[in-house]
């Protein structure tokens, strides 16, 4: 009888153990990979206070296709240059066979265009990560890079809504946006005010420092360029 009542017990108690691991939610997986280093140019003037310092990791293998973003890091800073970075990746989200850069840009309160780096700097996996020391140029003075447009070629701008937020890189004809899980390309289309980008299914269309995002039938409203953290 002792023997039974012990293997109904045991029974029970894998029985229980099944159930609470069939149950427990699956863990996503961690921001565990790093690129890390500084952002600094050689003009000997001061870095504006509130001057805005975008870093990104690109997939630059298909290059019939542009860049697409892997991830980025957005800062404020209350210093000066050398400015740190620290980009987190998902390291299943690299491919041994691609190719990877870091990119870096300087913007003023208005996302005009201050500097941008103009060398490749690339980031190569399968060795030794060291810290980049990324260094940014003034851009040439033109009437786009003199405009405070937010959709100027080459811009990357942060988007928040009520409920949702985004990030758009500009570039001629088009605008690449990340969004949570999934980037999403877009093609420009002519529009009678501001600029408008869509593939009939998902719609931005930006005018001044507010835009309109619509996305698999959902409007997000009250969208905006956002406001950045800053770099502590």
């Amino acid at each position: 009888m002792k023997t039974l009542r012990l293997a109904a017990t045991l029974f029970a108690l894998i029985a229980l153990t099944a159930c609470a691991r069939k149950i427990q939610p699956d863990q996503p997986a961690g921001l565990s990979g790093i690129v890390n280093g500084t952002v600094t140019y050689r003009e000997r003037i001061a870095l504006p206070p509130d001057a805005k310092i975008i870093v990104s990791l690109e997939d630059v293998t298909r290059t019939d296709q542009g860049s697409s973003f892997v991830a980025q890091q957005v800062l404020r800073s209350r210093g000066q240059v050398p400015i740190p970075f620290e980009l987190r990746y998902l390291p299943k989200a690299i491919y041994s066979n691609h190719r990877y850069i870091v990119r870096a840009e300087i913007i003023d309160v208005h996302d005009a265009l201050l500097w941008s780096s103009t060398e490749t700097y690339p980031v190569l996996f399968d060795q030794a990560q060291q810290p980049i020391a990324i260094i940014v140029q003034r851009p040439s003075v033109t009437p786009e890079t003199t405009s405070h447009s937010l959709t100027a070629s080459g811009r990357t701008v942060p988007f928040k809504c009520d409920d949702f937020a985004f990030i758009a890189k500009f570039s001629p004809g088009q605008v690449e946006l990340a969004t949570p899980g999934r980037n999403i390309i877009l093609p420009h289309v002519i529009s009678g005010s501001g600029a408008r980008y869509s593939d009939g299914h998902t719609t931005l269309w930006n005018k001044g420092r507010e835009a309109m995002f619509e996305m698999n039938g959902v409007q997000y409203k009250n969208c905006k360029a956002d406001s950045l953290p800053a770099l502590q």
